[in-house]
């Protein structure tokens, strides 16, 4: 499923029970997933091939295991990051969340405009909690993650 607002999107989908490496500087954690929690990627990115790129960095996350990398706050390269992820049972979108950096895996940086949105978990799919019942787009897009 994709969101979008404007320029920014989140691509979700179902984590399957798999578990990810988090890479910090100090140490690696495994973050362990029930089959019904979800994983999603936001951009800012202003590509038309987002959506593409976007299935493509999900595959790689679920089914090739690659590694969830976790920045120091003020790292320059956070600021050039076009993806960034979250994962787990609830998803919170957070405009004040410099990307790449924050290691509680439920908030995603967003822009300020979808602040605060929520991404629930459910076992028939998911749930999206809005307070502020702001117009955004959402697409049904049925596709495996594989090659």
């Amino acid at each position: 499923m994709f969101l979008s607002h404007n320029d920014y999107f989140l691509g979700i989908v179902k984590s399957k029970g798999k578990s990810f490496l988090l890479e910090t500087d100090k140490e690696e954690v495994v973050l362990g997933t029930g089959n019904d929690d979800i994983l999603a990627v936001s951009s800012f990115a202003k590509d038309k091939r987002i959506k593409a790129i976007m299935i493509s960095a999900l595959y790689s996350l679920r089914e090739l295991s690659f590694p969830l990398i976790i920045l120091k706050k003020g790292h320059p390269a956070s600021k050039r990051l076009k993806l960034v992820f979250g994962c787990g049972d609830k998803i919170i979108l957070d405009s004040c969340i410099e990307a790449g950096t924050h290691p509680n895996q439920h908030l995603l940086c967003s822009t300020e405009a979808l602040s605060g949105l929520c991404i629930l978990s459910r076992k028939e799919g998911i749930e999206i909690i809005d307070p502020f019942k702001r117009k955004i787009e959402i697409e049904r897009m049925p596709f495996e993650l594989r090659l």
